[in-house]
């Protein structure tokens, strides 16, 4: 059980993101339940869809319970009857109520996809990709009422890749927070905790994404856009339409520095493979070039990124040389 003793520990989370640190509390811990969201349909509706949290739970033996409403008295009974020492918190997806927050003697913590106060709410890995941040990281920290608020126990961070996509960073911050939660918890046993409150003044914030912040900018500098399509792959996905009104989903891109008359910089390099560029003549959204075995560039209000894995509609995902060997884009059309 390694240096500490194992503590009784109630869990709370629903996503693929959770499971790494109930993983690790099963290893290292006594997991006496486990709370997670409602089971729902799944994308045609004809089948319950168990979350990967009780998915995990039900293989290990853990009680699973889902709850409607985290405040009602027999909900409080029941989770209090199990006897936690801590409660831990991984992207659940309801507010805790106070009762619950303080009913085990060590209290509850929580593990945050940012290095906080930095992206408060519910996308902080989403937002350190779409702002074309170096770095991200995660926050061990106590819950409070007030949103990502609470003392901050400890924090880790990674280097963010220039490439990278919010599900590769996802994928690495799900690791390093079952790290950094089995070092938390050996503090909070040991009594060594030293948790340092939030500078409120330095907060920002990171809401859910909407529909609207989906939609691709084509007039934004190829910065910008090369850091929404990766900072919302593969999910809910950066999108733009063909002109005919059809959905065109895109996941991977890279950018292409533009000249008056034609590529230059780090672009310069491929220039053999490069055909067809126009990029002081041209809208913006429209595929100025192709980069064979890469695929279409497309003009932004400056540069240009090109398209390396995107999904038409009624399509599979494609690579970007398959989008251009299928004609879904050539040189002269435009996105909008």
């Amino acid at each position: 059980m390694g240096k500490y003793r194992s503590m009784r520990i109630l869990f709370m989370g629903t996503p693929e993101y959770a499971v790494a640190a109930l993983k690790m509390l099963c290893e290292k811990h006594e997991v006496i339940g486990v709370v997670t969201r409602a089971d729902k349909p799944n994308k045609r509706g004809n089948k319950i869809q168990f979350s990967p949290v009780k998915e995990f739970a039900l293989a290990k033996g853990i009680p699973v319970f889902q709850p409607e409403n985290l405040n009602d008295d027999g909900v409080f009974e029941a989770l209090s009857d199990l006897n936690p020492e801590l409660s831990v918190v991984v992207a659940y997806g309801m507010i805790v109520p106070d009762r619950l927050i303080n009913m085990p003697r060590h209290g509850t913590i929580n593990i945050h996809g940012s290095l906080l106060p930095r992206y408060r709410g519910a996308a902080p890995m989403q937002y350190s990709v779409l702002n074309g941040d170096s770095e991200a990281g995660v926050s061990i920290m106590y819950i409070t009422r007030e949103l990502d608020a609470g003392d901050v126990i400890l924090q880790k961070s990674i280097p963010v890749g220039a490439d990278e996509t919010f599900g590769e960073l996802h994928d690495r911050l799900s690791v390093l927070g079952a790290e950094a939660l089995e070092e938390a918890i050996g503090l909070i046993e040991s009594g060594n905790v030293n948790a340092v409150p939030q500078d409120g003044s330095r907060a920002t914030f990171a809401p859910a994404i909407s529909k609207e912040e989906c939609v691709i900018d084509w007039s934004l500098p190829a910065q910008q856009v090369h850091n929404r399509i990766r900072g919302l792959s593969p999910i809910p996905c950066a999108n733009t339409h063909f002109s005919d009104g059809k959905l065109l989903k895109v996941y991977r891109s890279e950018i292409v520095r533009c000249a008056p008359n034609g590529v230059s910089g780090e672009s310069a390099a491929a220039g053999s493979d490069i055909t067809g560029f126009d990029f002081a003549g041209a809208d913006c959204g429209t595929v100025i070039g192709v980069i064979r075995k890469k695929g279409a560039v497309i003009k932004c209000g400056t540069d240009a990124v090109c398209i390396t894995s995107a999904k038409p509609e009624g399509k599979k995902e494609l690579p970007g040389f398959e989008l251009i060997n299928g004609h879904y884009l050539k040189v002269g059309d435009r996105l909008i």
